[in-house]
């Protein structure tokens, strides 16, 4: 098997939200299910630039059924939604599925929508890249890794909301920052000096905050069931 990461330009349904407000900073396609017709139930996270209400959604997207709209508990402006969409809207989760390659994560960021997947084999990939870039354009591949497993396809949400009702305010401020400042990438983009002076905090108050939110990360996976 193959795990492959690519972008194409942002498309569907992430780029209708991202046209709402130049803030919308990411969109999310968490999970889909097949609804009768060409239409299809999408969970979608949101991460607008400040509060949105569902009417307002729903007035920005006409061709868009909001079924539920909830906020996030930690991040004010995140908010999670289920929607009934056209096909269309979700294409490239449908090419991936269509193509019997495995969706793990798409979401729309910055103009672009990076797709994490897994895919047979090297002749595979040709051929589900083929079939991308005959409806979306231009296909850029980011990275490629071998791995022994499919792993889970599409339902990052449940994860992330599990873990927003984990965390306090401040240690999500320290993970998100940490994450977008680039000190979890390979090779580091920053030490956890310029983290905690972006944050304003000491080396030891982020360095115990994270260790926190690496045990409450460790516990939703290993721990007990609830």
């Amino acid at each position: 098997m193959l795990r492959i990461e690519f972008q194409i330009r942002l498309a569907g349904i992430p780029s209708q939200i991202a046209d709402i407000d130049s803030q919308v900073s990411s969109v999310e396609i968490d999970n889909a299910l097949p609804v009768a017709g060409d239409s299809v139930f999408l969970s979608l996270t949101a991460q607008f630039g400040s509060d949105i209400s569902q009417d307002t959604l729903a007035e920005k997207l006409p061709g868009v059924q909001i079924i539920d709209m909830s906020k996030a508990d930690v991040n004010q402006h995140t908010y999670y939604l289920g929607v009934i969409a056209a096909l269309s809207d979700a294409s490239v989760l449908s090419l991936l599925t269509e193509n019997q390659a495995i969706p793990h994560r798409i979401v729309g960021r910055n103009a672009h929508l990076n797709v994490v997947a897994s895919v047979r084999d090297w002749n595979h990939l040709k051929e589900v890249a083929n079939t991308v870039e005959d409806e979306h354009g231009s296909l850029e591949l980011v990275g490629t890794t071998q791995t022994e497993t499919i792993g889970f396809p599409l339902g990052g949400n449940k994860i992330k909301q599990s873990m927003s009702g984990k965390l306090s305010d401040k240690q999500l401020e320290v993970l998100e920052t940490a994450y977008r400042m680039g000190y979890f990438k390979v090779p580091q983009e920053v030490t956890a000096e310029e983290i905690a002076s972006e944050l304003d905090i000491s080396r030891s108050t982020l360095s115990e905050r994270l260790r926190r939110v690496e045990h409450n990360f460790c516990e939703l996976l290993f721990g007990p069931q609830e």
